[in-house]
Parts: C-alpha cells; sequence; structure tokens
C-alpha cells in the first residue's frame, strides 16, 4: 500500500513497504478491507496504544459498481471517521493480482492530498 502526495510527487509507504491485510468481498456487497503495519508491537501505554492507530487501516461498507474499472463504496464503520459515506475506486485485475487506486483526496494519516494505491493477490 502506497501513495504519491500530490503537491510533490513524493512517494510515501504509510504502513511500511510490505503491509500485511485483507480485502473481503461478500456476496451480499459488503466490502472489506483491513491493512496494518507489518511490524506492530503490543502496547505498553496509552501513547503505544494511540500510536497504533495510524498503523492501519480499517473500513467497511456496501459496494456498487459504477462502470467499467470502478467502484464505489458506501461505508457504514471505519477506523477513521472521515471516510464514512462514499468512497470511489478504479481498479484493474492483473492475473492473481487486483489493483485498487483512490483518485486524489486527503490522505486519512496526515490530511495532505494524494493518490493512493492498494494491491492484493488472490489467495489460493
Amino acid at each position: 500500500m502506497g501513495g504519491t502526495y500530490s503537491d510533490t510527487g513524493e512517494r510515501v509507504e504509510p504502513l511500511g513497504a510490505q503491509p500485511e491485510g485483507r480485502m473481503v468481498l461478500e456476496p451480499s456487497g459488503r466490502i472489506i478491507f483491513l491493512l496494518v503495519k507489518a511490524d506492530r508491537r503490543l502496547p505498553e501505554s496509552d501513547a503505544d496504544r494511540a500510536a497504533l492507530f495510524g498503523t492501519m487501516m480499517a473500513y467497511s461498507g456496501l459496494v456498487r459498481w459504477s462502470g467499467h474499472g470502478e467502484f464505489i463504496t458506501t461505508i457504514d464503520v471505519s477506523w477513521h471517521p472521515g471516510w464514512r459515506g462514499e468512497q470511489r475506486r478504479s481498479f484493474s485485475l492483473v492475473g492473481d493480482r487486483l489493483i485498487v487506486r483512490t483518485p486524489e483526496q486527503p490522505t486519512p494519516f496526515d490530511g495532505r492530498l494524494g493518490v493512493g494505491e492498494i494491491v492484493f493477490e488472490r489467495e489460493r
């Protein structure tokens, strides 16, 4: 999972180079995303617990297709309250790899404008 800041073109990986996570698409139309930084440690203090918030991303909602290579999720629960409502994503499928891209928007980690990309590998 990574992104590019719109103002500088800087490439960032807020959850590290190899985050762990899943995307689940249920037959009912519910989609669930859960991504975490790979090297998270057990918290020992309130500050540690608060810091864990910045090393994850999670949301769920109902998804609908809006055209070729695009879907919209109506998010009803999210780790970040600002993500509730509609989120538009584009996607492409290359073999067993699903590439999901965000349009330019404020990033949830620092609020700067950017575009994001997540690559998922199909489980067998």
